[in-house]
């Protein structure tokens, strides 16, 4: 991944804040070898000081970096972090549950099984460490997915939940692991 392809990840994620971009942009040297001059004329141009800064250099950026690129790595980084257990991992974990909504559906196991108990602590009463080591389990099989091009992201819709992959994962894969459903219940039922 080049320099640039990881300044604008981490724009999007917001790792960075807006300010610490502008000054990047201002300063690196590689983002006009790598723009037209058209572009970074207009990136360089963008006032950073409003929030729609941020979107302005998102629009100028995202042609020329894949978002499902970025997906894959924003997901990638999210599991790094539940497999390094910092003190904030419940954030990490809940961002599966997140991912999961968004239209990720890969991630069920990690998303209904593990980040729904910490979205929900009332209904789920779990520590994050009665997690460890199975959440890790899941972990690995999702990176696996993606090493092996059996999930690969393509990009984003623009719709809501407009996530585009393509899933090659086996029904077996598929299969969820990290929660079960009652067959008995009605879905209402599943929440309560």
């Amino acid at each position: 991944m080049n320099p640039v392809e990881l300044v604008f990840f981490k724009l999007v994620s917001h790792e960075i804040e807006l300010s610490e971009f502008e000054k990047w942009v201002y300063s690196e040297s590689k983002l006009e070898e790598t723009l037209n001059s058209d572009d970074y004329l207009e990136l360089i141009s963008i006032n950073y000081k409003i929030p729609s800064g941020l979107y302005e250099a998102e629009k100028v950026l995202s042609n020329y970096f894949s978002m499902g690129k970025y997906y894959e790595w924003n997901i990638r980084n999210i599991l790094q972090k539940i497999t390094d257990k910092p003190t904030d991992v419940q954030k990490y974990i809940e961002q599966c549950y997140d991912l999961y909504c968004d239209g990720f559906d890969f991630m069920d196991n990690l998303g209904l099984g593990y980040g729904l108990g910490i979205t929900c602590p009332d209904q789920y009463n779990e520590k994050v460490d009665d997690y460890y080591p199975q959440i890790l389990g899941e972990v690995e099989k999702v990176l696996e997915w993606l090493d092996n091009g059996k999930i690969v992201i393509t990009g984003h819709s623009g719709e809501y939940q407009g996530i585009e992959y393509e899933d090659n994962r086996s029904v077996e894969e598929k299969e969820p692991t990290g929660y079960k459903v009652q067959e008995s219940k009605k879905w209402w039922q599943f929440w309560l």
